[in-house]
């Protein structure tokens, strides 16, 4: 562009120096008249600017393609593609060598089958606490402490007892009845009858006077009588190993069990089992 200026600027500048000279002037000559013809305007070049470099980054772009065209076509603009996203290199982790231990190789042995067994598992029974009784009526007697109630309160009469080789004899005067216990151990251990003696019959019998052992005697009265008329008691009890029968206050009292307890002159209790099966003497009672 300046130099199409200092051109045209030169051209005017010559002709202006080229007019005819005449003797009377003075000045510059005019040597020949150039004719300029008209200048064609050059087409002025649109400048495409120049793009800005980009900031290297660490996506990869694609290079793109810088084209002028027409005015009367469209521009498409190709879409860029996406970036790729860069990932992070995994660490590499240091994993232990593991030391392999060695087999053991089991060799499997002929066995023979287990067959379940039962265990039988003991079981405790709960323990029976007894507890107190509380009876209507107390004992004559503290020991020995029968395992039931009595049936009702003791009863006290008169008594009479005598000892004999092979047992005992007791009368109790509010039954009018004779108790005899055996220590031969034949059943029935003991048993009662009723008392067959009035007031004025013989106490005694002349025939029984003369004892077979020394310390013996024949029963009088109620016992004495019992024991002449029933041979079958005469020998199982054997002979009176005292010469008098003995007086004193009995008492006596039935169990809940039907056990009868009958007390003896020395202080001791004969317990009479139901149904004459058995009878234990128990010596030296506390009594009431």
């Amino acid at each position: 562009m300046r130099r199409i200026l200092l051109l045209i600027l030169g051209v005017i500048l010559a002709a202006c120096s080229s007019a005819p000279t005449t003797p009377q002037q003075t000045g510059p000559v005019l040597l020949e008249e150039v004719v300029l013809e008209p200048t064609i305007p050059v087409p002025t070049r649109i400048l495409t600017p120049t793009p800005s470099q980009p900031v290297p980054t660490s996506e990869v772009q694609s290079p793109l393609e810088i084209v002028t065209i027409q005015a009367d076509f469209v521009l498409v603009t190709p879409t860029l593609p996406p970036s790729k996203t860069p990932t992070s290199t995994p660490t590499i982790t240091y994993t232990p060598s593991i030391t392999p231990t060695p087999t053991v190789t089991v060799t499997a042995t002929a066995t023979r089958p287990l067959f379940p067994t039962s265990v039988i598992i003991p079981i405790t029974a709960d323990a029976a606490v007894a507890l107190p009784q509380v009876c209507n009526s107390t004992w004559f007697f503290l020991t020995p402490a029968p395992a039931n109630c009595p049936l009702s309160p003791p009863i006290a009469s008169q008594g009479v007892f005598q000892s004999f080789e092979n047992g005992y004899m007791i009368w109790v005067g509010a039954q009018d009845a004779i108790y005899v216990m055996y220590n031969d151990g034949i059943p029935p251990r003991w048993q009662v009858f009723r008392d067959s003696f009035e007031e004025g019959m013989a106490e005694d019998d002349p025939a029984y006077a003369n004892a077979p052992r020394p310390n013996t005697w024949q029963p009088r009265r109620g016992f004495g009588m019992l024991w002449r008329n029933n041979q079958i008691i005469r020998d199982r009890i054997g002979w009176a190993t005292m010469q008098w029968e003995q007086p004193f206050s009995v008492q006596t009292q039935v169990s809940s069990d039907g056990t009868l307890f009958i007390s003896e002159p020395s202080g001791g209790v004969f317990g009479l089992a139901p149904n004459g099966v058995n009878w234990q003497r128990y010596l030296g009672y506390s009594g009431f």
